[in-house]
């Protein structure tokens, strides 16, 4: 398995009269990359919006909704995308369109809210529909019953939205590439879909910087293809790889090319930010730097 790393050397140093003046450059320019660092924590956290005091319906509604036992369990269970659980949740829209299940089992569709705020009624792209209830809904809590039994169920959201949609992870274009094609694929489609979603893991690790998250569930329940540390990604062999990622590929065989893939560029250099404190930054930097690589790969 090959492993991109972060390596702190440790080097000698003669003490001549210019080293200090090297040593004096040295920390100027540390200081200057780690304020460039804050500059560009603090533009992703502009990129969204706080809709959390709206007093309209369909504003509050359009963000994303984790159901809340679902979340709280996945906390608990720690950082590992190999842990089997369910994990649903809603992803509204203010285009109209729907992503339900964003880290499960993932559909497609349209939403629309009655206009007494209170039936949510979603169709989906591949047949059918579904109405909900709402019987609570502000900045940060929604519960909404539906389904034959009728049971209320809690979901919970942080009251922000992406200025830009296609900026969400989950928005609905950036997650074609997890729906299993319906005939083999050349290999320039399947670096298409790996490019994607190489792409998705980049934005999804941007939008949780912006979001200041503080949950360890970052990657619970998306299929895995990548292993996080701080500091350092692997990329999984073929003999550990989930279902959940292979079924993203029309077979094994072209999942399989897709590993071979990342895992041809994976072992290349790349540059981690040594002064950077947030693992999720740090980690997304890099995840752009293999998209990069990946897309002028031949």
């Amino acid at each position: 398995m090959k492993r991109i790393l972060f390596l702190v050397g440790i080097y000698a140093m003669v003490a001549t009269g210019c080293g200090d003046n090297s040593a004096t450059d040295a920390a100027g320019k540390e200081k200057g990359k780690e304020e460039k660092g804050k500059e560009a924590t603090a533009a992703l956290a502009a990129s969204l919006t706080d809709i959390s005091s709206s007093a309209d319906a369909k504003t509050l509604l359009a963000q994303n909704w984790e159901n809340k036992d679902d979340a709280q369990e996945a906390e608990l269970s720690g950082n590992s995308a190999a842990f089997e659980m369910p994990y649903r949740g809603f992803s509204f829209f203010s285009d109209g369109s729907a992503v339900v299940n964003p880290r499960d089992a993932i559909r497609f569709g349209k939403w629309t809210l009655d206009n007494a705020g209170k039936v949510v009624t979603i169709t989906y792209t591949d047949g059918g529909k579904a109405q909900y209830t709402i019987e609570k809904l502000d900045g940060k809590d929604l519960v909404m019953t539906g389904g034959a039994d009728k049971k209320k169920i809690e979901y919970r959201g942080d009251g922000k939205v992406q200025k830009v949609l296609t900026d969400d992870p989950f928005y609905g274009t950036n997650n074609q590439w997890r729906i299993k094609p319906s005939k083999a694929e050349s290999d320039e489609a399947i670096k298409k879909r790996l490019l994607d979603c190489v792409s998705f893991y980049n934005k999804l690790l941007k939008d949780k910087v912006a979001r200041a998250t503080t949950s360890p569930a970052v990657f619970i329940g998306l299929p895995p293809v990548f292993n996080w540390y701080d500091g350092s990604i692997t990329v999984t062999g073929k003999d550990k790889l989930m279902d959940k990622w292979v079924n993203c590929f029309y077979n094994k065989e072209q999942a399989y090319k897709a590993q071979e893939m990342l895992e041809n560029v994976i072992g290349k250099k790349y540059k981690w930010d040594k002064t950077e404190t947030n693992w999720l930054k740090k980690d997304g930097d890099v995840v752009q730097q293999i998209y990069d690589n990946l897309a002028a790969a031949k």
